[in-house]
């Protein structure tokens, strides 16, 4: 492969993982799997879960400094304490 093709492949995989999430998704074992893929840990949590409008950016933010995160936190930094209160905040969305 080239460069160039394995850059497109990266690209294309980190808009698939973007545009796949949904609120009632499993979002732990998600986030958990992506932690571990250096290709989708250095997505900010802020741009997963607002990408496809389904949780508003400022709710999400207001969220996350609750926990004690920012906008600009990549998967990679999240803590399992974080991904555990980052999948009660979304399940709560949805009932």
């Amino acid at each position: 492969m080239t460069l160039i093709s394995d850059i497109e492949s990266i690209k294309s995989l980190r808009n698939e993982f973007l545009n796949d999430f949904v609120i009632k998704s499993d979002l732990t074992s998600i986030l958990t799997e992506a932690s571990d893929n250096n290709f989708l840990n250095s997505i900010r949590i802020h741009k997963y879960l607002t990408s496809t409008a389904l949780i508003g950016k400022v709710k999400t933010a207001r969220f996350l400094e609750s926990i004690e995160l920012t906008e600009k936190t990549t998967i990679k930094q999240l803590s399992e304490a974080n991904i555990r209160k980052i999948a009660s905040f979304v399940s709560e969305l949805w009932f």
